[in-house]
């Protein structure tokens, strides 16, 4: 299951029902005891299922430095100083266990590891020139990292079972310039898939890509073409994301097109076109796809959910009419944030904002809003989280029990920095019931 966005189940150090909410609060309310948690500086965040949270903080090139590993609950929270970094990636595991996964621009890739107790030295587990990144985890703990490298033509994949030894290969005829995204399993099988690039006369096209290793092998399997996506038009931006669910299904999204396998043995099948940034989610049995939508009237999010072999119909979760004219600042989907996060049951949490411009007069509404979306497509709860800033997407990291974690950009970069109206931090972290 995805563990970029909907952040790893992992057993954690508390108590069996010391995470209980209490029972009148609802899906998707603010969880008491867990108060906001401001920063200069953004933060990858995983959540186990004890309820015990992990952080990594990273601030921007230009900002003051930031650099720390955390780990809480409620508002008790144990920090780390560490170096900072270009890149980074976290991922947990049963037991306390968790990795981090860093990088500097042109630098090798280190890690550390959590015991449950402690963190461990930092280390070297790839000594190369590396530019860019992605990262996944499985629900052991398991990681498996796709590094670009300074060399335009050489990608390496990078695995740690929990517990073991870093195994790192090169994926060949992958170049970096390639779109690519990686997924673990739960049965510690890693896909890797990309985009190659190719034009014809009148259109240029991508052929998507996959290949994969099984858990305790080296050998690649059978590269397979997925399929083919149009990259003419007015936006030839390639997003590019796989994720696999709790049965080792997996769902490929690519620009504006969804394939999904019915059963893992099986090839994936063409099933949709959506818009364009799509993100998707998955759980035990359960995927869900949403994207943004503008029209010259409103913006609104799309969804769509598949349960085993079957597909549910598309539904809209959250609309909004245009803000008014004197705050806007952009203009089509660029104007819109999303993120999405999923339980393995299948419940999902979906955060969605609108950009709107710097507001002097307090004229311009906040648009943003955290769901709570069940299995039927129901919404079962809407609130408001306040001013965002676009940029980066929103983060939701949920997981079996515990608090559901949205972290996202809360600084407005064309505001008097010193004014009092300006939010406490550049990034907020803000805590739900699930």
């Amino acid at each position: 299951m995805r563990r970029s966005v909907v952040v790893l189940l992992a057993a954690g150090f508390l108590v069996a029902g010391a995470v209980a909410p209490p029972a009148s609060a609802a899906p998707g309310d603010p969880l008491p005891g867990w108060e906001p948690r401001p920063e200069e500086a953004h933060r990858e965040v995983s959540v186990a299922p004890s309820g015990r949270v992990f952080v990594d903080a990273n601030s921007e090139p230009g900002y003051k430095p930031i650099s720390y590993l955390e780990h809480g609950y409620r508002n008790d929270w144990v920090r780390t100083e560490t170096e900072g970094a270009s890149w980074a990636g976290l991922a947990t595991g049963a037991d306390g266990y968790a990795v981090d996964v860093r990088f500097t621009v042109d630098g090798p890739a280190r890690y550390r590891v959590h015991d449950g107790e402690a963190w461990s030295d930092i280390a070297t587990f790839y000594d190369g020139e590396v530019r860019e990144a992605t990262m996944d985890a499985n629900s052991a703990g398991d990681v498996a990292v796709v590094l670009k490298l300074s060399d335009p033509r050489r990608t390496m994949l990078a695995r740690l079972p929990h517990g073991g030894e870093w195994v790192v290969q090169e994926l060949r005829y992958v170049y970096t310039d390639y779109p690519a995204d990686v997924v673990i399993n739960e049965q510690g099988k890693t896909t890797a898939v990309w985009a190659v690039g190719f034009s014809t006369p009148t259109d240029y096209y991508s052929r998507i890509v996959r290949t994969s290793v099984r858990a305790g092998t080296t050998s690649e399997g059978r590269r397979q073409l997925v399929g083919t996506v149009n990259r003419t038009g007015e936006n030839t931006q390639l997003h590019l994301a796989i994720d696999s669910d709790g049965r080792g299904r997996e769902t490929i999204i690519a620009r504006n097109r969804v394939w999904r396998q019915p059963h893992t043995s099986e090839p994936h099948e063409y099933q949709m076109r959506i818009g364009i940034r799509g993100l998707l989610a998955t759980g035990e049995s359960t995927t869900r796809v949403v994207w943004p939508v503008a029209t010259e009237t409103g913006y609104s999010i799309r969804s769509v959910r598949f349960e085993d072999s079957g597909r549910r119909p598309q539904t809209t979760l959250w609309s909004h009419a245009l803000p008014p004219s004197q705050c806007r600042t952009g203009a089509g989907i660029g104007a819109i944030a999303l993120g999405i996060g999923m339980v393995p049951g299948g419940r999902s949490y979906v955060a969605a904002g609108i950009e709107r411009g710097v507001d002097s007069d307090g004229v311009c509404p906040d648009i943003a809003s955290f769901l709570v979306v069940d299995r039927r497509d129901s919404v079962l709860n809407e609130q408001p989280l306040g001013y965002f800033a676009v940029g980066d997407e929103f983060q939701v990291a949920a997981a079996a029990a515990g608090p559901v974690v949205v972290e996202f950009k809360n600084w407005d970069d064309h505001a008097d920095p010193i004014s009092e109206d300006q939010p406490d931090g550049r990034y907020s972290m803000q805590f739900f019931n699930r």
